[in-house]
């Protein structure tokens, strides 16, 4: 049986198609930025729409559920589950260059990136709306977005160029980017994030998934070995 996979996977790191696609990644983010800076009407009719639609479903279930949520995006367990996918590579994988890899793209992309944007940009965090978990720092764009679709973007990737169980591979990658979504939706839900905030983290984070293949692709076309699983 043909594995409709085959073709994605082989080209999946291709640095060209890589490159491009980050270009197009961060046109929302770059969007949203401009918004913000030139005070145009239409971003907060948005985030006022999006939000108000969110949070309306507030209620005790709901509440922990998203509570549990958000914290797995929060910084101490992002760096846990980091260092266990890196070791798992190292250890088992026996790949110290993917192993690296991994580790980079989350730490500079969901801790340095975001934290440098956050400072520039400085979008102080919803004020007229119930904050349900306390919040410290500037708002766009949201760390958790950011940070949790390269993390698990990242180990979508790893898993795609690495199973060999098709059926693994689709349900991994609908479980992950599942999870992704409900981190983002959690942080409007708890009221610390605007929707914009959660659209302009996907979108750099993203681009900078996007970028990081493309870069690990290049190496191998120097290196076709340094994949070599033992």
């Amino acid at each position: 049986m043909p594995d409709p996979l085959k073709k994605v996977k082989r080209h999946l790191w291709k640095p060209k198609t890589m490159f491009y696609l980050g270009m197009i990644m961060i046109i929302p983010f770059l969007l949203l930025a401009m918004a913000g800076y030139f005070e145009w009407g239409i971003l907060g009719m948005f985030d006022d729409y999006v939000g108000s639609e969110i949070i309306d479903e507030r209620d005790p279930l709901l509440t922990s559920i998203f509570r549990t949520i958000t914290y797995i995006g929060n910084g101490g367990p992002t760096t846990i589950i980091a260092l266990i996918v890196s070791s798992f590579i190292l250890f088992k994988l026996r790949n110290k260059w993917l192993s690296l890899w991994y580790l980079l793209t989350v730490a500079l992309g969901a801790g340095v990136l975001n934290q440098v944007l956050k400072f520039v940009i400085r979008r102080d965090r919803p004020s007229a709306v119930e904050h349900l978990i306390t919040q410290g720092g500037y708002s766009f764009p949201s760390g958790h977005a950011m940070g949790s679709i390269i993390l698990y973007g990242a180990m979508i990737f790893l898993i795609l160029r690495l199973s060999k169980r098709l059926w693994f591979r689709i349900t991994a990658t609908i479980a992950l980017s599942t999870l992704i979504l409900v981190i983002g939706v959690s942080r409007i839900y708890l009221g610390v994030h605007f929707p914009s905030d959660i659209v302009g983290g996907y979108s750099v984070g993203m681009m900078w998934l996007t970028f990081s293949i493309g870069l690990y692709g290049l190496s191998l076309t120097k290196r076709p070995d340094i994949e070599k699983i033992e």
